[in-house]
């Protein structure tokens, strides 16, 4: 969120993940891992499901001189560290 001046007033990152990941209870055991044997992997989802909606709410104090603020959302495919997509980008002016 950036004021009429331009001046970040608020940010806030949501990160969708998803992990197949070997663990020691895992049973390969935590080394001998087949990285291709899916049964063997803990899936752990902290993702966005299709076709699910989340609603996310912030509440952000404002200078009593703030006139304008501009709120931006980008939803981000992250393919792997420093390498993404903007699939979606919103961004709305809100006049006070």
């Amino acid at each position: 969120m950036k004021d009429q001046d331009g001046k970040v007033l608020f940010s806030e990152t949501k990160n969708y993940e998803v992990y197949d990941l070997h663990l020691p209870s895992n049973k390969e055991g935590w080394m001998g891992f087949n990285d291709w044997d899916l049964t063997a992997m803990t899936h752990i989802n902290l993702g966005l499901e299709p076709l699910k909606t989340d609603s996310l709410t912030f509440v952000v104090p404002l200078k009593a001189d703030t006139k304008s603020a501009t709120v931006e959302a980008t939803y981000k495919f992250i393919y792997e560290e420093g390498d993404t997509a903007d699939w979606k980008k919103v961004s709305k002016k809100v006049e006070f």
